[in-house]
């Protein structure tokens, strides 16, 4: 198949390509390489550089015509949705809407979408989260990612194309971004690596569900593979901690790690874990790397990359 994804030089991304050059795909990256590196691209796969706000973007898909698209380009921070709400908007929801601009007459078969599954059913949802609950996202973020759903839902109603929108857990592995705010697990194996001492905001004792990327990408290849439609959590449903991470880290590293203790970050989640049952039994998808050997992956490619 000729397949578009875009984000396709980020940490997810650059993965899910490789995949599917495996299988024998084509495959087109569209990334302005703001976060995204050139180096992850399949050699390939074909990548033009390019923001998704930018009208040049639908002249490249109209000209590639894809029959299916993997749609990552995102502004993917909480804390910076929070900050900046207009630039979150600009790109994860106007952005979508530009590719969307170019979809009619190009004989598209599928669109499948990365939404977010941390930040759509609020703090007070009971845990692990399905996607049965009604959606409350509190974050700019969450909300321009609800929008992004509902236009391409009506756009594969308009168009005539099967639409898949996947809400993941938070992901983790090779290749992710150990700076800023996001991706825990990278920063603290980063650290590790550098010996440094394990930061921690608050008591460290609030919690996230963790996804291995690997076991993502297989999500993503089931989407594309399946025949159905429709909105899938894609998550472990356990809840973790910062300090189950590091206990976890310390296991691996060999010896206890010490824990630099920072204030606690203001508006920040206090748990969430996703119910991914509905995966299980529509797309044939469950996580098959535990927490401890997906963590053991991402310290050992942070210290070879470290040198």
């Amino acid at each position: 198949m000729k397949i578009l994804v875009t984000g396709g030089a980020g940490f997810i991304g650059s993965h899910l390509v490789d995949a599917l050059v495996a299988r024998g795909e084509e495959v087109l990256v569209i990334d302005d390489l703001s976060s995204g590196k050139r180096a992850y691209v399949n050699k390939e796969a074909k990548l033009v550089v390019q923001d998704i706000r930018v009208p040049e973007v639908r002249e490249v898909i109209r000209a590639f015509q894809p029959e299916a698209i993997f749609h990552l380009a995102a502004q993917k921070s909480v804390p910076e949705s929070l900050k900046h709400p207009r630039k979150d908007a600009e790109i994860n929801l106007v952005g979508l809407c530009n590719i969307l601009e170019a979809l009619p007459g190009i004989g598209l078969k599928k669109f499948i979408l990365t939404s977010t599954g941390g930040a759509m059913y609020g703090d007070d949802a009971a845990l692990p989260a399905g996607e049965e609950l009604p959606e409350r996202p509190s974050s700019p973020y969450g909300i321009a990612k609800l929008a992004s759903e509902r236009y391409v839902q009506s756009w594969s109603t308009l168009h005539n194309f099967q639409a898949i929108t996947l809400r993941p857990a938070n992901v983790y592995g090779p290749r992710q971004d150990p700076l800023g705010e996001a991706g825990v697990i990278a920063i603290l194996a980063k650290r590790a690596v550098e010996k440094q001492p394990m930061r921690v905001f608050g008591t460290g004792e609030h919690t996230r569900d963790y996804v291995y990327v690997a076991d993502i990408v297989r999500a993503f290849l089931a989407a594309l593979d399946s025949n159905t439609m429709g909105t899938f959590n894609i998550g472990s449903g356990k809840e973790t901690s910062v300090l189950d991470i590091i206990q976890n880290l310390s296991h691996v590293v060999g010896n206890e790690l010490p824990i630099e203790h920072q204030p606690e970050v203001v508006g920040e989640m206090e748990r969430s874990a996703l119910n991914a049952t509905l995966a299980g039994t529509t797309l044939h998808w469950q996580p098959e790397i535990t927490l401890q050997e997906g963590i053991q992956k991402t310290y050992e490619w942070f210290r070879a990359a470290n040198g």
